[in-house]
């Protein structure tokens, strides 16, 4: 199989993904600290840091460890792994709206699809169920925060206008 000449390949940044290792480290660290205290609440909270944190601090080191795109763009579309939560090939026909985006504290690329739901059916169980606790914070888009990117947003965000101009119409 011959790759697409307009393929397009973003790998992480690997000093950010270090860093989200160290951060995650340290939560689960303190989630450990946290269930060795005596009272329920902490207990309850460290065991549910350990939990979340562990699961980040497991795919962070995954993404550290084997050399793989975060993104590829292609005339398919947008193959999505940015994050824990993402969701694999989003086809351009599927597309409805690129633009930058804050959520609470983070910027993001938001991708809009017509079917938010059938695009999540696509991904694997473990990670779907990620994604739909997640679900509250996309807003019906996909989002792709600059966590695991050795790119700007900004230029993420006209690469992937510029692509899909290109291939909408294909």
């Amino acid at each position: 199989m011959t790759r697409d000449i307009s393929e397009i390949l973003i790998y992480p940044a690997r000093w950010r993904v270090l860093v989200n290792v160290v951060l995650y480290g340290a939560f689960v660290f303190t989630g450990f600290a946290l269930i060795a205290t005596p009272e329920q609440i902490p207990r309850l909270i460290g065991a549910a840091a350990v939990v979340y944190f562990g699961l980040l601090l497991a795919y962070a080191l995954l993404r550290l460890i084997v050399h793989a795109p975060s993104l590829v763009i292609n005339a398919q579309g947008i193959v999505d792994n940015t994050s824990i939560t993402s969701v694999g090939l989003i086809r351009w026909a599927s597309v409805t709206g690129i633009a930058r985006k804050k959520n609470y504290l983070v910027h993001h690329v938001a991708i809009s699809v017509s079917d938010r739901d059938a695009v999540v059916s696509r991904v694997p169980l473990p990670r779907r169920c990620l994604v739909q606790l997640m679900d509250f914070i996309a807003q019906g888009s996909v989002n792709m925060t600059p966590g695991f990117l050795d790119i700007p947003l900004d230029a993420l965000e006209d690469v992937l206008q510029n692509s899909w101009e290109q291939h909408r119409g294909h």
